[in-house]
């Protein structure tokens, strides 16, 4: 993701006591980067990018938020279908990409949403159910 990412502040933010969660880690990865690379591509340049995780209601959330120009209504139910494709995407990619990220994601047992931010942007959110800890 560097070359992607060369003029950008990517923030993470995971704060302390965040439970472990059963997933697999190669498909996260993929699922996270393929959002990191959705965010590049369709926000300014100079845009920050912000990973947040975070427990709220007995789930983990995992959060990729954008600065940029955020996403009409009538596109988030769209946005995670195959071979979707923004009316203003860049060009290259055949719109597989948040598909993916959904299909690695569900597999796992978790959920993706994505909502508008107030003051701009677009934030994607995973959620996944906690998974019970290792005996030590």
């Amino acid at each position: 993701m560097e070359r992607n990412l060369v003029n950008r502040t990517v923030s993470v933010t995971v704060p302390d006591g965040i439970p472990l969660v059963r997933m697999d880690s190669v498909l996260m990865e993929q699922a996270l980067a393929n959002l990191l690379l959705n965010a590049a591509l369709h926000t300014p340049e100079s845009t920050p990018i912000q990973i947040v995780a975070s427990v709220e209601e007995g789930v983990v959330r995992i959060s990729v938020a954008d600065r940029g120009p955020g996403l009409p209504p009538k596109l988030r139910d769209k946005i995670f279908e195959k071979f979707y494709r923004a009316p203003n995407a860049p060009a290259g990619g055949i719109g597989l990409g948040l598909s993916i990220v959904k299909g690695f994601v569900e597999v796992q047992g978790g959920k993706i949403c994505v909502e508008n931010r107030a003051g701009g942007g677009a934030a994607f959110t995973i959620t996944l159910p906690p998974g019970r800890p290792p005996t030590l």
